[in-house]
């Protein structure tokens, strides 16, 4: 009896305490292993059963905060790669427009640049004459020829662009659902599903606009339609440099024709007035039989043709009038010679 009390008290340690405390010990190893969808069995009332109910509520909200922990990694790696991506074009575009180039040359690379970063099929950019308000395709690439043809000139409103040119914001359509399915766009008889229309826009007012075409339904998001206005912004200011380069080098020309036309005037004009002069002064002398004086006539008037001629080879080597002399007061002093000798004072 006293051996059959005593194993029947282990049986009972056995079940109350060690059984508990061994399925809580591996339960631990078991979550320590990463394993959090380990549950004890909770098979009492007491303190042990308390510590198992207790246990399983650890693991479950552990279970959960984990799941959430990798969704939240995985979202904002996904997030990062995006950022990147975005940082990568704009470095890249930014680039191709600070080059030093010709304007059509800058429109072209940023376009290649930006359809190669987003897969498109075909873009264009268009400029907007200030005076007319008409959008004219500027340059375009992977749009067939009659495309670009009928494109080439569009007024406001006409069509997606031209509807487009005026708003500040960029406009993606998706040609293959709703009216556009039926509407009859050139870009969607071109077999392009999606347009994006962005804005090249410089202090709230717009330049022109590029598109961007694609042979399936491509959506954007609102992050991508930033960036990509943005990059219109970009273009704008590109855009005006060049006009502005276009104007000092229109000025720069005025000016020159300006200073020929001055230099034309203090030296050509002059000459060729006092050659018709002494042209009629010889004519007088004929007439009235002077030979000595039409001789000496004929000798200013040949030496002031060889003038003329002289002047002419300065302005055409070298732009300027001939000037032997830095001096300014030599030079009037040469010039005073010179009229003396030709009108005899």
């Amino acid at each position: 009896l006293s051996f059959v009390g005593t194993i029947g008290l282990i049986y009972m340690l056995y079940l109350l305490i060690i059984r508990p405390v061994t399925s809580l010990e591996a339960g631990m190893h078991r979550m320590e292993a990463g394993d959090f969808a380990v549950r004890l069995p909770v098979e009492s009332r007491d303190e042990f059963g308390t510590l198992a109910a207790g246990f399983n509520s650890m693991a479950e909200n552990l279970q959960e905060s984990y799941g959430t922990l990798e969704r939240r990694v995985e979202e904002k790696t996904r997030t990062l790669a995006d950022k990147n991506e975005e940082l990568g074009t704009l470095y890249e575009v930014t680039t191709v427009l600070g080059q030093p180039a010709g304007l059509e040359t800058l429109c072209a690379d940023f376009l290649r640049k930006l359809m190669s970063r987003l897969d498109a099929q075909g873009g264009a950019v268009r400029l907007i004459e200030s005076e007319t308000g008409k959008i004219h395709m500027f340059v375009h690439e992977g749009i067939s020829a009659p495309f670009a043809e009928s494109e080439r000139c569009l007024k406001a409103d006409d069509c997606l662009c031209g509807e487009g040119a005026r708003q500040p914001q960029s406009g993606v359509h998706i040609l293959v659902r709703g009216a556009y399915r039926t509407a009859p766009l050139r870009c969607r008889e071109e077999g392009f599903a999606t347009v994006g229309v962005f804005p090249i826009r410089l202090r709230d007012q717009n330049l022109g606009l590029f598109n961007l075409y694609f042979r399936d339904a491509r959506e954007f998001s609102a992050q991508a339609r930033y960036m990509l206005e943005t990059l219109g912004r970009h273009l704008a200011i590109a855009v005006e440099n060049q006009r502005l380069v276009a104007r000092e080098k229109e000025m720069a020309i005025s000016e020159e024709r300006n200073l020929l036309a001055q230099e034309l005037h203090d030296s050509i004009a002059q000459s060729l007035a006092f050659l018709n002069i002494q042209s009629q002064l010889l004519q007088d002398s004929l007439d009235h039989e002077r030979l000595e004086s039409a001789r000496e006539e004929l000798a200013r008037i040949r030496e002031g043709i060889q003038e003329s001629y002289d002047d002419v080879r300065e302005l055409l080597v070298h732009f300027r009038t001939r000037m032997a002399e830095t001096d300014i007061e030599a030079a009037i002093s040469s010039a005073l010679l010179r009229f003396e000798t030709q009108a005899g004072v």
